[in-house]
């Protein structure tokens, strides 16, 4: 039978590795966000058959600008529950099935060379992880640890900046830098507001 210390101890050291991964993930996200936003304001990438290096680099940060954002919603899910309620057990499940459904295509796409393979599973993975991160940020917004625009503005910088390719879903050049500041805000205020929500769980 655990002690009310105990349990204060173990729910201490959970939102401590929790906080880590989301860190970690926050900070490969901003940085990915920034290389996309520098490809997109100065370079150009081809929008069928592989022509050049920059398509595979274009291609390549893929990879942690879907896996940064997929580590920090489960390091953030991890230190609001259960406050975030069903919404935030939902919007975490189905945005981590969208955020996984970008892999194949990126990895098809580095091997075929074709910007577009897999046909549309890409966009069936934005549509998802869209979704799953309206949902979540309910949540966010419901468990109070994070301020209540911090879920609302990842939804939306996701949709003008999220992973979709060149110019975003709303033809604006370098929107990601508008994802890569949100996730970086979150990262600078994560900490503490972690530490003050767990500090208050008796």
């Amino acid at each position: 039978m655990s002690t009310p210390a105990a349990a204060a101890k173990e729910q201490g050291t959970r939102s401590r590795s929790a906080v880590i991964i989301a860190e970690i993930g926050l900070i490969f996200g901003t940085l990915a966000g920034a290389v996309l936003a520098a490809i997109d304001l100065f370079a150009t990438t081809s929008d069928t058959t592989y022509t050049s290096p920059m398509d595979y680099v274009f291609t390549a940060d893929g990879f942690p600008f879907v896996l940064g954002p997929l580590l920090a919603i489960t390091g953030i899910h991890s230190i609001q529950r259960p406050r975030d309620g069903l919404a935030g057990r939902i919007g975490f499940a189905v945005t981590a099935v969208g955020l996984i459904g970008f892999l194949p295509p990126l990895v098809a796409s580095l091997v075929t060379k074709q910007a577009e393979a897999l046909g549309p599973v890409y966009f069936l993975s934005m549509l998802t992880s869209l979704i799953g991160v309206i949902v979540f940020a309910v949540g966010t917004v419901r468990a109070r640890v994070l301020p209540w625009w911090a879920g609302p503005a990842l939804a939306v910088t996701w949709l003008v900046g999220g992973p979709v390719g060149e110019g975003g879903p709303m033809g604006l050049k370098g929107s990601a830098l508008l994802l890569a500041a949100v996730l970086l805000t979150i990262a600078i205020i994560l900490p503490g507001r972690a530490a003050r929500a767990a500090a208050a769980i008796p």
